[in-house]
């Protein structure tokens, strides 16, 4: 099914970065659509609790704020169209999305659709996933307070959410397949010096174990299978951008394949921003990626009405 109407903006993604530019490209004036594959919030809906935005003393729901993005974009008429985007391309100024739903055309174009992680592959890791498997210590380090966790990595992102778990665990193994952290020397000497970390080398996971949450990890260590009792873990075995519809589009991406903008979130295309998670950015988190939507959503209008 074609969708012949021509929006002026067609945002991918509905997480924090895509609603927030909905918003503001509705109050600037702009008719635009929501392209989302899953629900609107994005990862963040599958948070238990979301403790570090404003306005929420108390923290809130991942759930529950996604809930609210989809009543606040409803309110607004933003029309969400749940589908999976498989192409883009360029024609005349119009941008043209292909996707499972149809296809959909803009004068501008956000790219708003995060990043994921990189698996380990082992049983239970989706599975628990929000239910004592995380990979953002900034966002669910609090609710581990005085417990035993597992922090799976070697680089510096790794150690240095290691430090930061420490300040809030009782006990904090961090396990590392190979003989030696690749992070850079301040941060393993610092993780190395936290008298509640365990360093387990030559160490790999084999499978989270729990029931309605992690309640152990089995790891295999230079050969010899072990039980540790936890009950909750950390994975950074890096994460990676969404951006397998963009193949063949010639947009100027960093060496990890992160989308490079400049302040307004303009890409290297003209009429195409990005923001939130997927651009090269030094903080990602969901404060940074409604700021990034805003930015692009006024810039775009910006470009329309010139």
């Amino acid at each position: 099914m074609d969708n012949n109407q021509l929006y002026d903006m067609v945002i991918i993604g509905g997480g924090p970065a895509g609603a927030t530019a909905a918003i503001y490209a509705a109050r600037a004036g702009l008719k635009s659509v929501i392209l989302e594959q899953m629900n609107i919030g994005g990862e963040i809906v599958a948070t238990d609790r979301l403790d570090n935005y404003p306005g929420f003393p108390k923290g809130i729901a991942g759930a529950e704020f996604g809930m609210l993005l989809q009543q606040q974009m409803e309110s607004l008429n933003v029309p969400v169209e749940i589908s999976q985007v498989e192409s883009v391309s360029f024609q005349e100024g119009v941008k043209e999305i292909v996707t499972s739903a149809g296809v959909f055309q803009g004068k501008t174009l956000l790219v708003a659709t995060g990043t994921e992680p990189n698996l380990l592959g082992v049983e239970g890791e989706t599975e628990l996933l929000g239910r004592g498997v995380s990979y953002c210590a900034t966002c669910d380090a609090a609710f581990f307070r005085g417990k035993t966790i597992g922090v799976v990595g070697g680089g510096d992102a790794a150690l240095e959410e290691t430090v930061f778990l420490s300040r809030f665990v009782e006990k904090a193994y961090l396990i590392h397949r190979r003989d030696q952290f690749r992070g850079c020397s301040w941060l393993q000497d610092k993780a190395l010096e936290l008298p509640n970390v365990e360093v387990l080398w030559n160490t790999t996971v084999s499978r989270i174990e729990g029931d309605k949450k992690v309640s152990a990890l089995h790891v295999n260590q230079g050969g010899r299978e072990r039980r540790l009792e936890a009950e909750g873990i950390f994975i950074y075995a890096g994460r990676k951008p969404k951006t397998g519809f963009l193949k063949g589009v010639q947009l100027e991406q960093d060496e990890r394949g992160f989308i490079i903008t400049n302040a307004k979130m303009e890409t290297s295309l003209e009429g195409v921003y990005a923001a939130g998670d997927i651009r090269k950015k030094y903080l990602r988190q969901v404060i940074t990626a409604a700021s990034d939507g805003a930015i692009a959503a006024t810039a775009a209008a910006q470009y329309i009405f010139a």
